[in-house]
């Protein structure tokens, strides 16, 4: 049992295209919102500009994480990305937090098409749809077309390689454009089986208030220079004592494993699968294991309604 037969199998091309893993869009109007969230999240926004945004996490008081969130600046207003169908919360959150601020929120996500874009390639691909001609664009940049002004990519943290959101607002041709390109396109599965390969977390699976940023390997959306934000000294507490008690890792089995299965060595519980994917004869997935059990190469027992099967434990990511 070898991931590299996966790999193999699996080849990633150049550049593809999908409808899965999209975000929730909120606009949002009133200058104070970057105030709000530099001061609730783990990430310093106060230098995001036009154009140019910041991901962040919110975490509620006991640093657990209630979504990663992305905040962009337009001319006249902000969006804010958040995790599929996680809008409410978000809003629910932040509104929590209001003073004297004058801020407004609206979930817009119904009225946009959007499509991801990733590969080597696809920086080629969105230099062309929106007519730009530049050659780097900074993680978490927001790029207008010059000749559509509703079309807008976005540079994402990448599943594998480069990774853009092109977003669009409804029955302007976008999903026509890519459906007709040539450009391969992945489902849902296939879409699934490279975020888990990469290691990416997903909102209620890696992403929730079940585990901290720490043990959800998001080191770099936090700055431990800036001021309080909320969770702010559990997570500080964690870093400098080296407190953190899981550790997110891949695994690879033969043997069907569903999501929740128990994760177990010598018959004592180390960990839980998160996310558990059929990729051809083999299983892949997620797991959250006890950080002094988490050991690359590791056979342990995956159990879930008294059925235990073999899996052996991976550093993530699976695909380098």
């Amino acid at each position: 049992m070898n991931i590299q037969d996966i790999l193999n199998e699996h080849q990633v091309p150049g550049i593809w295209w999908s409808k899965s893993g999209l975000p929730g869009i909120i606009k949002t109007t009133g200058d104070d919102i970057i105030d709000l969230i530099h001061r609730l999240s783990t990430n310093n926004c106060m230098n995001v500009t036009q154009h140019i945004g910041k991901q962040t996490i919110l975490t509620n008081e006991k640093g657990r994480i209630i979504d990663i969130i992305t905040i962009l600046k337009r001319k006249e207003d902000y969006l804010i990305l958040t995790s599929s169908n996680n809008e409410l919360q978000v809003i629910q959150w932040l509104k929590k937090f209001i003073i004297m601020e004058q801020i407004r929120f609206e979930k817009v996500t119904d009225e946009y098409d959007m499509v991801t874009v990733h590969g080597a390639q696809s920086l080629d691909c969105i230099s062309q749809l929106l007519n730009t001609h530049e050659l780097v664009i900074p993680i978490h940049s927001m790029i207008t077309s010059m000749d559509f002004p509703t079309r807008i990519a976005i540079r994402l943290m990448p599943i594998h390689e480069l990774q853009f959101l092109v977003i669009d607002v409804k029955d302007t041709g976008l999903l026509n454009l890519f459906e007709s390109s040539g450009i391969a396109f992945f489902d849902e599965s296939q879409f699934e089986r490279e975020r888990i390969l990469s290691g990416m977390g997903k909102y209620g699976h890696e992403l929730s208030e079940s585990y901290n940023p720490l043990e959800a390997g998001l080191l770099h959306l936090i700055d431990f220079k800036k001021g309080c934000y909320i969770g702010q000294e559990v997570i500080a507490r964690l870093d400098s004592y080296s407190k953190v008690q899981k550790r997110l890792m891949g695994f690879i089995s033969q043997f069907p494993i569903v999501q929740d299965s128990i994760i177990s060595i010598d018959a004592k519980e180390i960990g839980i699968v998160t996310s558990a994917l059929q990729s051809t004869e083999y299983m892949i997935g997620l797991a959250f294991i006890r950080s002094e059990q988490a050991f690359p190469d590791s056979v342990v027992y995956a159990t879930s309604e008294g059925i235990s099967q073999l899996c052996t434990l991976l550093n993530l990511p699976m695909r380098s």
